[in-house]
C-alpha cells in the first residue's frame, strides 16, 4: 500500500506548526499494518540534499521521499505542484518495479497528488482528510481556510472510493458537507501504544514534577499546535478565575520556530490576565518523552473548537491523567457525559467560568485514574485494531 503525506513528514515532531497527531497516527498504522504482513511505502516529500531517498521504520515499512526538484515548500505552497510531486513517486514506483493495491493519502494536498496517481495506477484510492477546511472556518472565528481547500475537499470527497474518520463525529461531519453514501466512510479509530503512554510510579511523578520547575504545585497541561483552533486563549481565561491558592502550573507543550509569534501573543495574553509566572510554554517536547508529562500533570484540558480526533485526550488518559475537554473528535466517545467520573468531563459551551470550575475540580482531586479503568475503556483503542478495521475496509473495495 502506498501511503501518502506530501506536506508533514511522518518523523516530524509532533506541536510543531505542521506536524501533529497525523504523525503519530501514520505511524502507528503503518507498523501494524507492516507487522500483519503488508508492505507498505510511505511517501513524504525531501526537505534537504542529505536525506536518504529509502528509509526503514518498521518491518514492512518504510518512508519514501523522492528527489522532484522542487526545493522547499510551505505546506501552502505546495497545491501548484501535485502533479510534479505525482509524477516524481510515479518514477520513483516504476524505476523500483513496484506496484501497489491501494493507496490512502492524508490530508487534502496528498489526496490530490493520491487522485492523480489513482488515476494512473488505476487502483482504489483511500482518504483520510485528518481536517476539513470548512469545519475549521464553521467552528473557529480565527481560522480562514481558503476557498481553494474546501473546493478541493469536496472534490475529492466525490471522486475517492473510501473516506476514513477517526471519530463518529467526524463521519456526520462528512455526511454533512459532502452527502456521500454512508457505505463510502469507515471509521477506523486511532490506536495508542500502551507500552510507552501508562501510568508511572509516584516516585517518578514527582520526580519529573522537579525537573520541570513545578515542585509541589498543581500542574495543568495543555498539547497541541499554537493555532487559534486549538483555544489556547480561552484556557488562559479560564486560568486567570482560578484562585491563587490553588498553586497551580500552566504548561503547553507545542510550538516551533514557526510559532514564535502566536507563541509571543499568548504570553502578552497571559500577562494581561495577571498569569505572569504561572505558564510555561515547552516547545515541541520529543513523543516519547510525553508520557512523563502526562503522568506529573493533574489535568490535562483539551480546549479545541475542533478536532477530527483527539489523540491528546488519549495519551493523557492512558497516563492516568484525566481530562477537561470539549466535544471533540473522540472526545464524546471517552468522556460520557458533562458530570465528572474518573477520566474527566466534557465541557459545552466557550464560557471562561465554566471551563475554570470544571478544571477545578479535576485538579483538586488528588486520585489519578486506575490502572484497571484504564484497561477496560481504553481496549478498543490500539494500532493492532486500527489495522484491522483498514484491512475490512478495504475488503469492501
Amino acid at each position: 500500500m502506498a501511503f501518502l503525506s506530501i506536506h508533514s513528514s511522518p518523523l516530524g515532531k509532533a506541536g510543531g506548526k505542521d506536524t501533529g497527531g497525523m504523525s503519530t497516527y501514520l505511524r502507528g498504522l503503518s507498523r501494524a499494518l507492516g507487522e500483519a504482513g503488508h508492505r507498505i511505502d510511505l511517501f513524504t516529500r525531501p526537505v534537504g540534499a542529505a536525506e536518504d531517498t529509502v528509509r526503514k521504520l518498521s518491518p514492512n515499512v518504510r518512508l519514501v521521499r523522492p528527489e522532484d526538484g522542487l526545493g522547499p515548500l510551505a505546506k501552502n505552497e505546495i497545491y501548484p505542484y501535485c502533479d510534479a510531486i505525482a509524477e516524481s513517486i510515479d518514477r520513483f514506483c516504476r524505476r523500483e518495479n513496484g506496484g501497489y493495491h491501494f493507496i490512502f493519502s492524508h490530508y487534502w494536498l496528498s489526496a490530490v497528488v493520491g487522485q492523480n496517481l489513482r488515476q494512473s495506477w488505476n487502483i482504489p484510492h483511500l482518504v483520510m482528510f485528518h481536517t476539513l477546511g470548512r469545519a475549521k472556518n464553521e467552528s473557529c472565528p480565527g481560522e480562514n481556510e481558503p476557498l481553494l481547500r474546501l473546493k478541493v475537499e469536496e472534490d475529492l470527497a466525490r471522486k475517492s472510493d473510501l473516506l476514513v474518520a477517526a471519530a463518529k463525529q467526524e463521519k456526520e461531519k462528512l455526511l454533512r458537507y459532502f452527502a456521500p453514501d454512508r457505505q463510502k466512510i469507515a471509521v477506523i479509530p486511532c490506536g495508542i501504544d500502551r507500552t510507552l503512554f501508562r501510568p508511572l510510579d509516584p516516585r517518578c511523578r514527582r520526580q519529573v514534577k522537579q525537573q520541570i520547575g513545578a515542585g509541589k504545585q498543581k500542574i495543568i497541561l495543555a498539547v497541541g499546535r499554537i493555532e487559534p483552533v486549538k483555544g489556547f486563549d480561552l484556557l488562559l481565561k479560564a486560568a486567570a478565575l482560578l484562585p491563587a491558592e490553588d498553586n497551580f502550573k500552566l504548561l503547553i507543550i507545542g510550538g516551533d520556530g514557526q510559532s514564535s509569534t502566536a507563541v509571543g501573543r499568548l504570553k502578552e495574553t497571559a500577562a494581561a490576565l495577571g498569569l505572569a509566572g504561572k505558564v510555561h510554554f515547552t516547545g515541541v517536547v520529543d513523543h516519547d518523552l510525553l508520557p512523563l508529562y502526562y503522568n506529573a500533570a493533574d489535568v490535562t484540558v483539551l480546549a479545541s473548537f475542533y478536532e477530527s480526533c483527539g489523540l491528546v485526550a488519549l495519551e493523557s488518559l492512558a497516563c492516568g491523567t484525566p481530562v477537561a475537554a470539549a466535544p471533540v473528535g473522540i472526545v464524546p466517545e471517552l468522556l460520557y457525559s458533562t458530570r465528572y467520573d474518573s477520566f474527566g468531563c466534557l465541557i459545552n459551551g466557550r464560557n471562561p467560568e465554566s471551563w475554570a470550575a470544571k478544571i477545578r475540580e479535576l485538579l483538586l482531586r488528588p486520585e489519578k485514574i486506575s490502572p484497571a479503568e484504564i484497561d477496560t475503556r481504553l481496549a478498543p483503542y490500539n494500532w493492532a485494531n486500527a489495522a484491522s478495521g483498514l484491512e475490512s475496509a478495504m475488503r469492501g473495495r
